[in-house]
């Protein structure tokens, strides 16, 4: 009887599959994605998600019939109120019910704002007018004897007997499930049946956290459906693998053979003792450390409270520790998924895809990871570059009926983070939990007992502090993960939070044990001098800024004046300024006789060299492109170009190598960074300015903000334009980081740097609000009064100022308006509120470009428009390609791109066309050219939207 009623057609020969069979599998495959506590509910949207198939309507649909009414083909809203009829039924709470059925109504699309979308649907069903279809529908299944029976016995199963065919119609007909929504998230004057065209929606009015649960239902709904579609709910690749944390300590014991056993801490210590300046002293140190946080990670595990700190500063190897805390944790806290036991997974998230291949490294070096099995993704916006079709044409249409296999490849597991360990963005964690597409969506199901590092979160944008506290909070809540916030500025993101936060310095639980102030006396690093270009004038309100020209001519002087300071990093705020100040210091060494050297024009030159060297052959495989020159190679001979010779190789990293510099002695060599350079040059320009930058040979490296999280690199002085003051902190980071110069030998500088040009704002001006400067140069003026010195310790900046600057933000905080509306709409569930929202700043959209540089690049991206186009037969290849080349994709404010003529779309479609593949490609490059290595990378001059890029 049932052969008839069918989800969809076989592929290729294949049997129809069978409606009931199809809600069956998906009925089994949600709860094994959730926890115990969601199992019957999961499993109840699973058996009704596709209930509204059984219409004659749909059945003509999926055979390629005509219809005369293609609403009628709709299945996702009868699915969703008889999920909720079902649900109330069972006797589920009210906040269940409505998840229920949110989850169901656009398990193709986004969600919606649940209030007014569930007022506008049901008062439209309720008076069987406008919109309304669904009376039709159930008409149509009444007339058939097997659509009745395939609807009645989904509803049974569904409700374990509770709920028959008859009992659903008839309260649909009756009104009775639809005053029941309606009660729930409208309001209403009067009889509500009489005056149902009145109801308005309420959306404050909904049940607490309804946001929260809607969204897990309904990920997992996603999720289950799209691979039950794509026959991939047995695929082992479902399961994730763990990387083992005995690696890691293998790895660890190899760095330190011949060392005695590490010290051991307790939580109460204020002296940690030695000298760190002494590589084995600061060894055991960082031992000692990640030892005693491995320890009190396995006390964290067991405790109620799920949110953690991780607080340690520069050089005592918190990238590590990190890592020994979240395995640790993860090997205490294992659960059953899918039928079988699993280490939950780690999912560790950094704020920019420009640092995460350094991380990335840890993994593949200590821990042997293959970042293309079931143990390791890395999953960043550059990966992330095929979309799932059709996605924006269903949500035009949010009812839609089609075959769900469409959106699900087998491809996408890597994306829907199924492996033990994800290393990621913010973006993509934070933006995934608020107001996901649909296709983000499925990375959710993986976050269930998952442990999530934090790294460096004082990046997060402060108007979103507060919802991070909320999606946190979620986090916990409705995932049952553990978080671990990391950084040397902790900030008070989760001061006031509805949770409690200890630190993993303390055994107890203990939110600030003094052996974190004992860390950071330990290794005191550097000395901060305060430029008098800071103060504010409290009467006038001026500042005596530092312009470029003085800035370079001091940045000159600090290399060459003494035998110590022979680098130095200048970190800008806009590329505008790193190219201005680059200029200013090149024209400021020529003034004083010292000859200087681009390292990006020897850059340039070598790769022109060794890419010309390779086969010209007519065709560019993903083959061809891996035997291009990689990073180590382009290092090691940009470097001996510069006069350095590798006397010693005891590692694979060049820049664990020794290095004798035997170059021009009365040379300046001068390195430009930002995010306008492509992935791939940045990690060769940042292997060699980590090694030039160690060695006696003088260096100036100007950069803007894309050097300062993450990058393992150590200068003896750094000059930092003012910012907040967490990222003054961050900047510091790059200076004598390993104790190169010795302890406190490294000179930081914070200055103020003026405007580039005449009419201008000062670089910092375009960045960070001016409440936020000003509160910083009052905390750094007020520091210096109090010690009577403009030179003070990095202690007194890191463990005085950094505190009072974080209380100042919270209070700041609470009182912004924006930060309450992204809150709010979290709180009241309105999901298109939500999609609208970014971490990154809305007002500076970008595109991507794929920068060809050498002949072999150049043909590569030929071929890319050829599989992309839009006639091409060969897309997926095409695809595979474009992920290839993510290293070649340099990001850029879109309005910076009106009126270029050098570039043009990657699948050969016009600028504006919404449709393909929206990346930009460009092979003008060269010296002067649209992309040059020797003068800021892409040479885009818009000065507002010259800022660094996330």
């Amino acid at each position: 009887m049932y052969d008839n009623i069918i989800a969809r057609p076989g592929e290729n020969g294949a049997e129809d599959e069978l409606l009931t069979m199809h809600s069956e599998d998906v009925a089994e495959l949600a709860p094994d994605l959730c926890g115990d506590d969601l199992r019957r509910l999961a499993s109840i949207i699973g058996r009704l998600h596709d209930f509204g198939k059984a219409t004659t309507y749909f059945q003509h649909h999926v055979r390629g019939k005509p219809v005369k009414d293609v609403r009628s083909t709709y299945h996702a809203r009868l699915g969703a109120f008889a999920a909720f009829h079902v649900l109330n039924e069972c006797g589920y709470d009210d906040r269940d019910c409505l998840a229920g059925l949110l989850s169901i109504l656009r398990h193709h699309g986004r969600l919606p704002d649940a209030a007014e979308q569930l007022v506008k649907t049901t008062k439209a069903e309720r008076a069987e007018e406008g919109s309304a279809y669904l009376a039709g529908q159930l008409s149509d299944i009444e007339d058939g004897e097997d659509r009745t029976a395939v609807a009645h016995e989904l509803l049974q199963n569904a409700s374990g007997g509770t709920v028959s065919w008859t009992s659903f119609r008839d309260a649909m007909r009756e009104g009775d499930i639809y005053d029941r929504v309606l009660d729930l998230v409208g309001e209403a004057k009067g009889d509500i049946k009489a005056l149902v065209l009145l109801v308005e929606p309420s959306p404050d009015s909904l049940p607490d956290a309804l946001y929260d649960r809607t969204v897990r239902l309904w990920s997992v709904l996603t999720f289950a459906d799209k691979t039950c579609s794509a026959g991939l709910e047995d695929d082992r690749r479902l399961r994730p693998e763990a990387l083992e944390l005995d690696d890691l300590e293998d790895a660890i014991e190899a760095k330190r053979r011949g060392l005695s056993p590490p010290p051991k801490f307790a939580e109460h210590d204020t002296n940690l003792g030695g000298d760190a300046s002494d590589e084995a002293t600061l060894n055991q140190l960082r031992e000692g450390i990640r030892r005693h946080v491995k320890e009190n990670a396995r006390a964290f595990a067991d405790r109620d409270d799920h949110v953690a700190t991780l607080t340690l500063p520069t050089g005592l190897g918190k990238t590590f520790t990190g890592i020994t805390a979240a395995y640790t944790i993860r090997d205490e806290t294992r659960h059953e998924e899918l039928g079988e036991q699993h280490a939950p997974r780690v999912v560790y998230a950094l704020p920019y895809t420009s640092i995460i291949e350094q991380t990335r490294d840890v993994f593949e070096n200590a821990l042997n990871a293959d970042p293309f099995g079931r143990a390791f993704t890395v999953h960043h916006y550059l990966s992330d570059t095929v979309t799932y079709p059709s996605i924006a044409e269903l949500e035009s249409i949010p009812d839609q009926a089609t075959d769900d296999s469409v959106y699900f490849d087998a491809s996408r597991f890597a994306e829907s983070w199924r492996s033990g360990t994800v290393l990621t963005t913010f973006v993509q964690l934070f933006e995934s939990l608020t107001g996901p597409t649909n296709a983000r969506g499925l990375k959710l199901p993986a976050l269930h007992d998952a442990v999530i590092i934090l790294d460096e979160p004082q990046t997060l944008p402060k108007r979103w502090w507060p919802a991070i506290r909320y999606l946190v909070d979620l986090l916990i809540t409705e995932y049952n993960a553990h978080v671990v916030s990391m950084t040397a500025t902790q900030p008070s993101l989760f001061d006031n939070a509805p949770f409690d936060v200890s630190s993993l310095l303390s055994a107890s639980g203990q939110s600030a044990p003094p052996i974190e102030r004992a860390a950071f006396d330990a290794v005191s690093r550097t000395t901060y001098e305060i430029d008098e270009s800071i103060p504010v004038d409290e009467h006038t309100g001026d500042v005596d800024y530092c312009s470029h020209t003085t800035a370079g001519t001091r940045l000159v002087e600090s290399i060459t004046r003494n035998d110590t300071n022979t680098s130095a990093l200048a970190v800008c705020n806009t590329i505008e300024s790193a190219s201005t100040l680059t200029t200013a210091t090149t024209t400021a060494a020529t003034a004083a006789g010292t000859r200087t050297k681009h390292i990006g024009a020897v850059y340039r030159s070598t790769l022109d060299e060794l890419s010309t060297s390779q086969p010209a052959t007519e065709s560019v495989s993903i083959e061809v492109l891996e035997q291009e020159p990689d990073t180590p190679d382009l290092a090691v001979a940009v470097l001996e170009k510069l006069g350095f010779e590798a006397t010693a190789k005891s590692t694979e990293d060049v820049t664990d190598w020794t290095w004798q510099y035997s170059g021009p002695s009365d040379r300046l060599l001068i390195g430009e960074f930002s995010s306008r350079y492509r992935p791939r040059d940045r990690r060769v320009l940042v292997t060699v300015a980590t090694v030039i930058a160690r060695s006696t040979q003088p260096f100036a490296f100007v950069s803007t903000q894309a050097v300062e999280a993450g990058v393992d690199i150590s200068f003896s002085a750094v000059f930092r334009d003012l910012a907040p003051l967490d990222s003054l902190v961050q900047a510091a980071g790059r200076c004598n980081r390993s104790f190169e110069w010795g302890l406190t030998s490294g000179d930081v500088t914070i200055w103020s740097l003026g405007p580039t040009e005449d009419g201008a704002e000062p670089p910092a001006n375009y960045i960070y609000p001016q409440a936020e400067l000003t509160k910083v140069r009052r905390i750094l003026d007020g520091l210096c009064e109090m010690r009577g010195s403009r030179v003070v310790p990095d202690t007194a900046v890191e463990t005085d100022a950094i505190p009072a600057y974080f209380d100042w933000v919270a209070a700041e905080n609470e009182a912004e308006v924006e930060d309450r509306e992204l809150t709010h709409a979290l709180e009241t569930c309105q999901g298109e509120v939500l999609a609208r929202r970014s971490l990154i700043d809305s007002g500076y959209e970008t595109r991507d470009v794929i920068v060809a540089h050498t002949p072999v690049e150049r043909r590569a991206t030929k071929r890319l428009t050829e599989l992309l186009s839009e006639n091409s037969h060969e897309q997926a290849e095409g695809f595979e390609l474009l992920n290839h080349l993510s290293g070649l994709r340099v990001s850029v404010p879109l309005k910076s791109l009106e009126g270029v003529t050098t570039i043009t779309r990657v699948d050969g479609r016009p600028l504006n066309d919404p449709k393909g593949v929206n990346v930009l490609t460009t092979t003008q490059t060269g010296n002067g050219q649209f992309y040059d290595l020797a003068d800021g990378g892409l040479r885009i001059t818009d000065l507002i939207s010259d800022r660094f890029s996330i």
